[in-house]
């Protein structure tokens, strides 16, 4: 049964007005000339009496839209459930599934990850969850207190395997009757024709499986990513030690890292007109180590050389001296050896942010819409330690996008909420663009005014 939309309530109060306007005017013109029982000769008592009329007939209308427009909501809502499908069970997959089960507009969760449970848990590289991160997953029911890890101010450090069995857990213990996880099942153009909703429930399929998953391609989605520039220039280095523990380790900024290179070369000994600042992260466990050095697009004469040089040795220097100066405590210092085996950025590049250029779809044959998010829907160039924040800003919307497509009844009302969540999409990518870089690079823990030397 479609249900047709409920009149606007100025559209009722117009007819209503409009009515009893004419039936005063076909009284006041039948008594003209006469005199009438319930008014005296001279018509004293017709206004309050016809005012006084016109008043209840508004209330009652108001009344009546009213109780008609929450009868259809209602039923809307009782009407309008989703199967939603979740391909992947990182930490994207795994909180856009614990919002759909807490969502009342969900009717069936199922999820596919090719990995085994034993090999998300044995993944090992830490994550950062900043203070906005923390808030949401506190109300998804997120207890982190029960979640190994450590803080620093309010940003949580944890190693990304332990984070998605704890997630695993904790959809377990809801029990939802219609919610099932295929953990070691690969998604498959098989399993794809087999997803499909009808014209009272659509399915929802979430593609979460990061920047080198398929399921986006085998649900028909374009590949096509747009590059934009981040205004900012960027090294990465890594290196592992194999001796020592995965424990979480909160993040280490150094603002203002002053670089003297004259070493190298006299072309790094052209005094500077332009002064660039050099911004250093260390992140990661001590036994998976990661440091990032950004700057701001300048072009002064000690970025461009960095730019254009191609010794490979100039870059590692700066890392293993910035690491040597700036390790936590207790580290041991990075020796020559471990330096030459350290992966590391031969030159500055240009920071810059792909995302997918088709990230929302819908399918009106198979009543079936396609959202993509995480890695899979946008990344950077170079790892800069908060990734999954960017993720988990992508679903915050995803809650009210289940509510909206749970009450719509045509194609219409559909777009219309689709085009809401696109709208989300491109906001968080330009605030990506103009404020996060920015903002990592000003934060800062530690600032130093020593230099970095060779």
């Amino acid at each position: 049964m479609k249900l047709s939309p409920a009149p606007s309530l100025a559209e009722f109060i117009a007819t209503n007005e409009s009515e009893t306007y004419g039936s005063m005017q076909q009284t006041t013109s039948a008594g003209v000339g006469e005199s009438s029982p319930d008014m005296a000769g001279d018509g004293v008592g017709f206004k309050p009496v016809a005012a006084g009329e016109t008043f209840l007939v508004t209330i009652c209308v108001v009344c009546c839209f009213v109780i008609c427009k929450s009868s259809y909501d209602i039923m809307k809502k009782w009407r309008g459930k989703l199967d939603v499908y979740i391909i992947g069970s990182g930490p994207i997959g795994l909180t856009a599934a614990l919002l759909a089960s807490q969502s009342s507009a969900t009717a069936k969760i199922v999820m596919y990850e090719e990995r085994t449970r034993a090999q998300l848990m044995g993944r090992s590289h830490q994550i950062m969850l900043d203070g906005r991160s923390v808030s949401f997953m506190r109300k998804l029911g997120v207890d982190f207190d029960n979640l190994e890890g450590c803080w620093e101010e309010d940003r949580f450090y944890t190693r990304i395997g332990i984070f998605q069995d704890y997630l695993l857990s904790v959809l377990q213990q809801r029990c939802l009757p219609e919610m099932s996880i295929h953990l070691g099942t690969k998604f498959t153009q098989q399993i794809a024709n087999t997803i499909h909703g009808s014209t009272k429930q659509l399915a929802v399929v979430i593609a979460a499986d990061g920047l080198r998953g398929s399921s986006s391609s085998i649900l028909g989605l374009s590949d096509e990513f747009l590059i934009l520039p981040c205004k900012a220039y960027g090294a990465f280095s890594a290196f592992e030690r194999s001796n020592q523990p995965q424990v979480p380790t909160p993040d280490t900024r150094v603002r203002k890292l002053k670089l003297d290179l004259s070493a190298f070369g006299t072309e790094f000994r052209v005094p500077d007109i332009i002064k660039s600042s050099f911004h250093l992260k260390l992140f990661g466990t001590f036994r998976h180590r990661y440091m990032s050095l950004l700057c701001d697009k300048t072009e002064s004469n000690l970025v461009r050389q960095l730019r254009i040089t191609s010794d490979p040795v100039i870059l590692r220097n700066i890392f293993q001296e910035s690491f040597n100066n700036y390790r936590c405590k207790g580290e041991a210092r990075m020796t020559d050896m471990e330096a030459l085996s350290m992966r590391c950025s031969s030159r500055l590049t240009e920071i810059k942010l792909a995302h997918r250029k088709e990230a929302v779809a819908y399918v009106e044959d198979e009543h079936l819409i396609v959202l993509v998010e995480g890695d899979a829907a946008r990344n950077l160039n170079q790892s800069l330690g908060f990734e999954v924040n960017l993720g988990l800003r992508g679903i915050e919307s995803l809650g009210k996008l289940f509510q909206y497509l749970s009450m719509a009844t045509n194609k219409h009302e559909i777009l219309k909420a689709l085009t809401l969540k696109v709208k989300h999409t491109t906001r968080l990518n330009e605030d990506i663009i103009r404020t996060k870089i920015t903002a990592e690079l000003k934060q800062t823990k530690t600032s130093s005014s020593s230099e970095v030397k060779r």
